[in-house]
């Protein structure tokens, strides 16, 4: 295998060693990211079925065609949620029957859930959830929800301002601590979307 360098997309830090797939994961922050394929191309890594990159050239052999070694991403959004709030301030992260409703929420594992109105009222805010992600930005008079199919299916989620976007549309609106959102929060955002664009 070639020895490679690149930057991740989430923190900059610097990988430095062997490609032994498609996929690195960060040593600083834990983002999960995929290489493109003009650097896959450039170095030399093979399409073994003719398909684009996908998962099954990255798979090992003996898990190749087999889903179930993988953990399906509302398991692996709990987990990252769970790790995610290991390390940080978990008052900004408090779940209120204002912020569910606000958000359109019932019935569902939350995972993450932020409400970023001063006094709770639940107007704006964002959830990770077991069947995806909702967010309400300041000043919309409805939450919108965006499924774990159609967030594997979009283009990766930019930091902009107080939101975190994909292809348009806030995932994630947070005004509170400026560090927390931008790196931990969008470290947390990367990795969700490089493991659903595995699965």
């Amino acid at each position: 295998m070639q020895m490679i360098t690149t930057n991740c997309p989430a923190c900059g830090g610097i990988y430095n060693g062997r490609l032994t797939s498609r996929f690195i994961t960060c040593e600083y922050c834990d983002t999960r990211y995929a290489l493109g394929r003009k650097e896959l191309e450039a170095l030399g890594f093979v399409d073994e079925d003719g398909d684009g990159y996908d998962d099954y050239d990255s798979c090992p052999p003996d898990q190749r065609g087999s889903q179930a070694s993988l953990v399906p991403l509302p398991e692996f959004a709990r987990e990252a949620c769970e790790k995610f709030l290991k390390g940080v301030d978990n008052s900004y992260f408090k779940s209120t029957n204002k912020i569910l409703r606000g958000l359109g929420i019932e019935g569902e594992d939350v995972y993450l859930i932020h409400d970023d109105t001063i006094f709770g009222s639940g107007k704006n805010g964002f959830a990770i959830t077991q069947r995806g992600l909702y967010c309400r930005d300041f000043g919309e008079p409805t939450a919108h929800f965006v499924s774990w199919e159609d967030f594997a299916n979009g283009e990766r989620p930019e930091l902009d301002d107080s939101n975190i976007f994909q292809d348009g549309t806030s995932l994630c609106y947070f005004t509170g601590n400026k560090q927390l959102r931008d790196k931990k929060l969008t470290s947390l955002f990367n990795q969700l979307f490089e493991h659903a664009r595995w699965l």
